[in-house]
């Protein structure tokens, strides 16, 4: 295995094993219809699959959230939101959380942007089955699946991109997005986006056209993006990309909103804190806050 590769293993190694200590104390509220593991490609890979969740007895027609996860690019699933997505449906919204294929093993960025535009397009054909309001779909996505959330929508608006990188347009309207602690900036000098970069971009993706366009700075499409709600915090390792892309919307006139959280005794939040436990206050007051923004909208 090249060292590369050997290195991220240990690393995904260390947030599975982490992960599954959170995933095995957590507890799902009730009242929640749940249908999973949907094929929106149906080639049997289990990257191609995704969840539904929305509460019983659902009155009308219910908001849509489209969810990412989170991992890098190269680590993840639906299951790790899962919590998170039964806590969006108790507000009365029904959620779509996806898998995508990852960039550690079967694909690279590029394949991961083209998954999540097929499941959007598959939801879009399909949203007549289920209690969802088709005028109203926004997304949600943490750390990477933030990143990729954001590439979806901008190349949704765009020719350009939609030739670049290989895909239809899409056949919804985002009205609006989520970023959880996103993972904003894949040019980051730090040693373990270096060796993400490694595995998660083809060799020699310094010169590819495409990847000039996952760096947001460098994209004109910005301008047109869909209102933006970010949150992260204190104690999150990736606060600055946050920040940053604050910058990026605020020099593009997107109209965006920032909750950050100020780190406080007693407490510990981090990285994607209310995916895991949007039981916290702070994930509440978060959740609370991104559904207000996006039914402003």
């Amino acid at each position: 295995m090249p060292l590369n590769k050997f290195l991220v293993k240990k690393m995904l190694d260390v947030w599975e094993s982490n992960d599954k200590q959170s995933l095995a104390q957590q507890t799902l509220p009730s009242g929640i219809v749940e249908i999973t593991d949907i094929p929106y490609i149906a080639d049997g890979n289990s990257g191609h699959l995704l969840d539904v969740y929305y509460p019983e007895n659902a009155n009308g027609k219910l908001p849509v959230i489209i969810n990412l996860h989170g991992g890098g690019f190269v680590y993840g699933n639906k299951e790790l939101n899962r919590l998170f997505g039964y806590y969006l449906a108790k507000r009365d919204f029904i959620i779509f959380n996806l898998n995508y294929r990852l960039a550690y093993s079967e694909t690279k960025v590029p394949g991961q942007i083209q998954d999540v535009i097929a499941a959007v397009n598959w939801i879009g054909e399909n949203l007549s089955f289920y209690p969802a309001d088709k005028e109203r779909i926004f997304f949600s996505g943490e750390s990477a699946g933030g990143s990729l959330a954001i590439m979806t929508e901008l190349i949704s608006g765009s020719e350009r991109l939609q030739t670049l990188f290989d895909v239809p347009k899409l056949n919804v309207d985002i009205k609006a997005a989520g970023i959880n602690c996103g993972m904003m900036n894949l040019e980051d000098s730090m040693f373990g986006f270096r060796l993400l970069r490694s595995v998660c971009l083809e060799s020699g993706y310094q010169k590819q056209e495409y990847y000039q366009n996952l760096i947001f700075d460098n994209i004109p499409e910005m301008k047109d993006l869909p209102p933006v709600f970010l949150t992260s915090n204190e104690e999150d390792p990736l606060r600055h990309m946050t920040l940053n892309f604050e910058k990026t919307l605020k020099k593009n006139g997107v109209v965006y909103k920032l909750k950050y959280f100020k780190k406080k005794k007693g407490t510990r939040l981090g990285h994607v804190f209310s995916i895991f436990h949007p039981e916290y206050s702070e994930g509440r007051e978060m959740i609370d806050e991104m559904l207000d923004f996006f039914k402003a909208r």
